[in-house]
């Protein structure tokens, strides 16, 4: 009987183990979609940026605060855009 106890015991541990890979699994699932849903959002709210039609100045307005993380990637990007090399000395300490 001790030996059918250690089977089930190591059965449990296997199964314990999958449904954590699983979870983990899940979470980052539904991470990489929500990335993906506030890009798409971005786009909706500030298309007019590569020439999509932009939705009417009042919702464009009321969306802003919701894109504050965007706005201050889009003003990082464009402060590097001008020194491309700026950024690689920022990411590496130079001396």
């Amino acid at each position: 009987m001790n030996a059918w106890q250690n089977v089930a015991a190591r059965l449990r541990r296997l199964f314990g183990t999958l449904g954590e890979a699983h979870r983990a699994q899940a979470v980052n699932t539904a991470e990489a979609e929500l990335r993906e849903l506030q890009h798409v959002f971005a786009l909706l709210v500030m298309g007019q940026a590569v020439g999509l039609p932009s939705p009417p100045a009042q919702i464009t307005l009321a969306l802003l605060p919701e894109m504050e993380d965007e706005l201050r990637l889009l003003l990082d990007r464009i402060d590097t855009a001008q020194a491309p090399f700026s950024e690689l000395y920022s990411t590496f300490p130079v001396d």
